[in-house]
């Protein structure tokens, strides 16, 4: 069985009742927060999906590091 299609319904279900509880709150502020963690969790899941290649967590420090790195000596 394919997992990601399991998960995308379990995101659009997510999604349609939580916009309708974050409505009735009223809360700019929740919807705002709500919206991107849910959009950022829908294109990581995409990403997985099509199999695009990401950075792995040492390769985020990595890229910080380097430029503050090079800025100390």
């Amino acid at each position: 069985m394919n997992w990601h299609w399991l998960f995308l319904f379990f995101l659009a279900v997510v999604f349609v009742t939580e916009t309708r509880h974050l409505l009735k709150l009223r809360s700019i502020r929740d919807i705002i927060v709500f919206y991107a963690v849910w959009g950022a969790t829908l294109l990581a899941l995409i990403g997985d999906m099509m199999e695009v290649p990401y950075l792995r967590p040492l390769d985020w420090i990595g890229a910080l590091v380097q430029p503050l790195s090079g800025l100390i000596s």
